[in-house]
């Protein structure tokens, strides 16, 4: 649970919510219990995994030593570049 935490709190950080906005339903771009199964599952076999999905158009990674990075959208109206976001 201490990656979905860590997940949320980072997403929290970089993506503003719209001005009308008041929730972002984060299982709506990913089942958060297979996400942490197949991190857990990886962590206990001692390989490395990497799960991409976006959010609001942010391209969020999870790797399986728990990092999280989060890349802002190429051309959005919000700038353009990357924020990663580190999570441990």
């Amino acid at each position: 649970m201490e990656l979905i935490t860590g997940l949320i709190d980072a997403l929290i950080d970089v993506i503003a919510p719209a001005a009308s906005q008041t929730t972002l339903l984060l299982y709506e771009h990913v089942n958060l219990d297979a996400l942490e199964d197949i991190i857990t599952a990886s962590t206990t076999k001692m390989s490395d995994v990497e799960v991409r999905f976006t959010v609001e158009d942010y391209l969020v990674t999870v790797r399986s030593d728990n990092t999280i990075l989060i890349y802002k959208p190429r051309g959005a109206h919000r700038g353009t570049g990357e924020k990663q976001c580190l999570a441990s």
